[in-house]
């Protein structure tokens, strides 16, 4: 009984002791005003959620007590640095319903805004992050925050570049982010700047422009590097890990190894786990390209790990990292981890196709669907008009079986013909353009005299040539005589012959069919790559439509790429 007594006399004193802390600590926040209450939250929000969201909740009475509806507001703003997903949307939405009729320059913009990350990513909802966008942007410009306009901007390009694959128009908006932010002189101006040059030499990589992303990593490493604020130095990672990146996409792979591990160690500490997986991806990409697999499959094994704690989908670029995987366990004969990280390939490959529906209905819905029912209008109008006797409609009918029959047997013979083709091209090892080495003093004279291009040019043309194939520089997106001439300087003229005389063929001819061949040859053995749409595999080899990537493919082999793919996944299947 006396320790019974004694345990509750001390139960008593701490639950005593725990309530006069609580109340001593409410009785503080009395004496603060909402500028100190919001640092306050800020100070503990990380460290102790508890009394950030007594603090929140303090603000929220407070401001109700004064009927400020702008404080209101900025409290219920508060819960979303403590609030989960679902709790986040209901916070913002009450924002957006307390300041429909009562706007100001921050919200319901910054609300909308935020809804928009939310969707972006947490469920990668794109139409819903787009539509949260426009609506932050419109009513930024009316209340004009041209901060926040920018900030919703940057968001907008980033979904061009990421999600909708328009990189060029996505530049553009970065550009222009970057001008504004470069002549700011607020603090969260100096980190969007060093951030915005950062997606812009990303976004310029993405394009295979690796000079273009250089140069940005070079000014904005330099740009972190003298900054006066200790807090933005550490930015300079990005730009190493960036050019890493881009050194890897040069073929350098040691440069771009020693580049990414100085930048690795910034990325694990910010806790950054997109970086992350970007620096051990290329790391396993550059030791893989060494033919040092057994690392490289300890940086893919690294990747997976930080992809499966993922809330979303990965980036499109990673999920490489199953078939390197999936190929690397095919080769040593386990099948049990080979199935595994096959089925996470076609899981995740699923997952980015349903990603993109909103892309394609909404093409669908500008263009495809009104037109063809615009066409069948017009046929069910000639039908109609046509039908008028029955001795036309008997004409007709027989000219439809005609038709019909006769375009029956020429897609049996075009068939027949493409499969013929297919075969053949299966059965092909021929390089199409060799490189020509010059053994003997005399051809070069001989040419010199039949080309009228100097003895010194046409062997260092010829040089470069070699170098422009073997290193795949003719897959860079854009390239022209003008600008390969530019880049082995020389001139268009000097170029051009030495092509026609030793490739001879003209310079056009000469880049479409370095570039059939290497895609004949990556679709062979790339199942990825063959699950690209025909724009994206275009893109990959260098051309900027499907239309001229499909009319080179068929000039040159004599079959549609699209059907070349279709019959390489049949052979797929037929062998497994």
């Amino acid at each position: 009984m006396y320790r019974f007594f004694i345990c509750y006399l001390l139960l008593q004193f701490l639950f005593a002791s725990t309530s006069l802390t609580a109340q001593n600590f409410t009785d503080s926040l009395l004496q603060k005003n909402y500028k100190e209450l919001a640092q306050q939250f800020f100070k503990l929000r990380k460290t102790d959620s508890t009394k950030a969201k007594k603090i929140a909740d303090f603000y929220i009475k407070k401001a109700k007590n004064n009927t400020d509806t702008l404080k209101i507001v900025k409290g219920l703003y508060l819960y979303k640095y403590i609030s989960n997903y679902e709790e986040e949307h209901k916070y913002m939405d009450s924002i957006i319903m307390y300041t429909k009729s009562k706007q100001n320059k921050e919200y319901p913009a910054l609300a909308y805004f935020a809804k928009a990350q939310l969707f972006l990513y947490e469920k990668r909802d794109i139409k819903k992050t787009i539509n949260n966008l426009n609506e932050a942007r419109k009513h930024a410009i009316l209340n004009k925050n041209i901060d926040l306009v920018n900030r919703v901007d940057y968001h907008i390009a980033t979904i061009k570049s990421e999600h909708l694959n328009d990189k060029e128009k996505a530049l553009e908006i970065f550009k222009k982010c970057e001008k504004y932010y470069s002549n700011g002189t607020k603090y969260n101006h100096k980190v969007n700047y060093l951030y915005t040059l950062h997606i812009i030499a990303e976004t310029y990589l993405g394009i295979k422009k690796y000079d273009s992303t250089t140069y940005y990593n070079t000014v904005g490493y330099y740009k972190a590097s003298i900054s006066a604020d200790l807090n933005l130095i550490p930015m300079k990672s990005y730009f190493v890990l960036c050019e890493g990146i881009n050194q890897y996409a040069k073929r350098k792979y040691q440069t771009a190894i020693d580049s990414i591990n100085k930048a690795l160690p910034t990325m694990i500490e910010f806790k950054d786990k997109a970086k992350t997986i970007d620096a051990y991806f290329y790391l396993g990409k550059s030791y893989y390209d060494l033919d040092n697999k057994e690392k490289a499959i300890s940086y893919f094994k690294k990747t997976d790990s930080i992809l499966e704690t993922l809330k979303s989908i990965p980036q499109y670029t990673h999920i490489k990292t199953y078939e390197y995987l999936k190929n690397y366990y095919k080769n040593v004969n386990d099948l049990q981890n080979q199935n595994k990280y096959l089925n996470k390939l076609n899981t995740v490959l699923n997952e980015y196709l349903n990603d993109q529906i909103f892309i394609s209905k909404k093409v669908k819905e500008d263009y495809d669907i009104p037109l063809l029912l615009e066409e069948q209008d017009v046929l069910i109008q000639k039908l109609n008009k046509s039908n008028s006797t029955y001795v036309s409609s008997i004409l007709i009918l027989i000219i439809l079986l005609l038709s019909s029959g006769g375009l029956l047997y020429y897609q049996y013979r075009k068939k027949r013909l493409y499969r013929l083709r297919f075969e053949k091209l299966m059965e092909a090892h021929t390089v199409v353009s060799e490189s020509v080495h010059i053994d003997k003093k005399t051809e070069i004279v001989a040419a010199n005299k039949t080309i009228q291009v100097p003895e010194k040019h046409i062997t260092h043309i010829l040089g470069k040539l070699d170098e422009f194939e073997k290193e795949l520089k003719y897959l860079t997106l854009g390239i022209s005589a003008q600008s390969l001439s530019d880049d082995i300087n020389t001139n268009v003229k000097y170029l051009s012959r030495v092509i026609n005389h030793y490739k001879n063929k003209t310079f056009t001819t000469y880049l479409n069919e370095l570039r059939i061949a290497h895609a004949v040859k990556e679709l062979k053995t790339n199942i990825t790559l063959q699950k690209y749409t025909i724009k994206a595999i275009a893109n990959e080899m260098g051309y900027n439509s499907a239309e001229t990537f499909s009319n080179a493919f068929y000039k040159q082999v004599k079959i549609k790429p699209s059907y070349f793919i279709k019959e390489l996944r049949k052979a797929e299947n037929n062998k497994q």
